[in-house]
């Protein structure tokens, strides 16, 4: 069976996640090293790791963030960690019976958003410094430019 044909809620081997996601296996082992993904089960003595289809989608969103923000493997862990306690917390929510308690999952959701919202301020500003110093560069060349094919 092709990844592509893979049945949902089956156990994938690490080739078939790797082929539905664009990256290694290689890569793969090393998000389990450093805690971004783990396998749902080890076969063969703990050889073989299978993986859900919840890991693929985890791997694609690594590989979103990676894009969007451009962020190291760090702050994409961190991100990660933010979007599985925001998950937690609207299941809290709706298991929650009283306001008090839906009120106090209501802050710390609040409190996690205002974290990625703060992470992604900073990557903009880094990312309008660059592209003040960018365009002053820019600006340099062509006045240089002018003046080289203005002059004598």
């Amino acid at each position: 069976m092709s990844p592509a044909e893979t049945v949902a809620g089956q156990e994938l081997r690490i080739g078939e996640v790797a082929a539905m996601t664009g990256v290694t296996t290689r890569t793969l082992r090393y998000y389990e090293e450093i805690g971004l993904i783990s396998p749902c089960s080890r076969l063969g003595g703990g050889q073989e790791r299978r993986y859900t289809e919840a890991t693929v989608a985890r791997v694609r969103r690594i590989r979103e963030l990676q894009e969007v923000l451009g962020a190291g493997l760090s702050e994409i862990r961190d991100a990660l960690l933010a979007e599985d306690r925001m998950l937690a917390l609207r299941q809290a929510y709706r298991r929650s019976t009283s306001r008090a308690g839906q009120a106090k999952v209501l802050r710390e959701a609040v409190e996690v958003a205002e974290r990625q919202l703060a992470q992604i301020q900073r990557r903009q500003d880094q990312l309008g410094t660059l592209r003040q110093e960018l365009e002053e560069r820019r600006s340099r060349h062509l006045q240089r430019l002018a003046e080289l094919e203005g002059g004598p």
